[in-house]
């Protein structure tokens, strides 16, 4: 059972994110947090001294999880498979954060990410980036910018997700093969007929 402190961070927490995710960072406050997490505002300063450690601290625990989902140096991993072990942990991630899209629009330049933050983005992007390339040199991937290529893939990915979140569309097994084949099928070179096994 969590103590009445651990319940009260994790509302805190979840408070923020969402937030975060329906008003964006600059429009919200420490006491609009306090109100949705139904704890004191002085309760939130005992735990983080500004908004912005408190985002920090979100954003870090969630680049965590989804870089422990990857386990492994996807650069090691035949291309295509790589690319379906991504696109799995990318699902599972939303799956288990409803207000993951806050962390995934997260851009590394934004002015309240610290320098521990914007260090753990560029190791994320590192190992994407090492990804590529091996599918680039090996003539699988298009030879776009990295960058580019992971704008391709993650912004059909959050616009679908959207969709999912609004109630417009469900997000059941069918919809996650196709939907990962169409990202395959944007970035790459070679449109195979078989498809990766689901999510």
């Amino acid at each position: 059972m969590l103590s009445a402190s651990s319940s009260k961070y994790d509302m805190i927490m979840k408070a923020s994110v969402s937030l975060f995710t329906e008003r964006g960072f600059d429009a919200t406050t420490i006491p609009m947090i306090a109100e949705r997490a139904h704890v004191g505002t002085g309760t939130i300063y005992r735990y983080f001294d500004s908004k912005e450690t408190l985002v920090n601290v979100l954003f870090q625990e969630s680049i965590q999880r989804f870089t422990e989902k990857l386990k492994q140096d996807v650069s090691e991993l035949p291309v295509r498979e790589g690319f379906h072990h991504v696109f799995c942990c990318l699902v599972q991630f939303t799956k288990e954060s409803d207000y993951a899209l806050f962390f995934l629009e997260t851009k590394k330049d934004a002015h309240y990410l610290n320098h521990t933050s914007k260090k753990m983005i560029e190791n994320l992007t590192q190992m994407l980036d090492d990804y590529f390339n091996k599918g680039k040199a090996e003539g699988v991937i298009r030879s776009l910018p990295s960058n580019v290529l992971i704008a391709i893939v993650l912004g059909a990915f959050l616009k679908i997700y959207q969709l999912v979140q609004t109630g417009d569309i469900e997000m059941d097994t069918d919809l996650i093969t196709e939907l990962e084949q169409c990202c395959w099928d944007a970035i790459s070179f070679i449109h195979h007929k078989n498809r990766k096994g689901r999510c």
